[in-house]
């Protein structure tokens, strides 16, 4: 195989280019669910997005709450019905423009907590993404590693970034977004599976 050395000034990406050959290592991601709505609701479910195909996957998530000061709950979901055992952890590190720093501990739950304090305000919805890990197996614990941006009643703007861990080796195909109470607003999830 010959080698090639490209100049210092590099590539210019705007050009268009022809491959042949293989690409290995670089990973795909591949699209698996959707679920977009304006609609208020009790709860959203994405079903079908965890499948055998893929062990990890990469989620957006954009989420309002119908009423101030309610929070976000993640639950995982099988066959259309919502898990909620108690053995859910998180554990979630916040800061925000008012120099307020904190956490979201939940242990043994039947949730995990993704934003608390929320604003009742469709535009300002808390938006973030998660990697989550092995949730269609049934010999790992599911995992996964929010990170996301939120507006509280109060109006501070937070920043997340955590731990989510369903202590059990259950095999799931969906979840779900849900306030502890009344009703969200809006809700967008993507969900993609990592091609490893």
């Amino acid at each position: 195989m010959s080698k090639t050395t490209v100049a210092s000034t590099g590539i210019d990406l705007s050009d268009n280019f022809a491959f042949t050959g293989t690409v290995s290592g670089a990973g795909t991601l591949v699209k698996t669910g959707a679920l977009t709505s304006t609609s208020d609701a009790g709860s959203y479910s994405l079903d079908g997005c965890f499948n055998s195909t893929y062990l990890n996957y990469f989620v957006t998530f954009k989420y309002a709450t119908a009423s101030d000061s309610n929070h976000c709950y993640l639950r995982f979901r099988t066959g259309g019905s919502t898990n909620t055992v108690s053995k859910y952890q998180n554990y979630t590190l916040f800061g925000d423009n008012g120099s307020n720093t904190g956490a979201n501990v939940n242990s043994y739950s039947d949730h995990a907590q993704l934003g608390y304090d929320l604003e009742a305000t469709d535009t300002k919805a808390i938006q973030g993404f998660m990697y989550v890990f092995s949730p269609y197996s049934t010999t790992y614990l599911t995992n996964a590693t929010p990170h996301y941006n939120a507006i509280t009643q109060a109006g501070n703007r937070r920043m997340y970034f955590g731990g989510v861990q369903f202590d059990d080796t259950t095999s799931f195909d969906g979840f779900q977004l849900t306030p502890n109470t009344g009703n969200g607003s809006l809700c967008d999830l993507q969900c993609w599976g990592i091609k490893e």
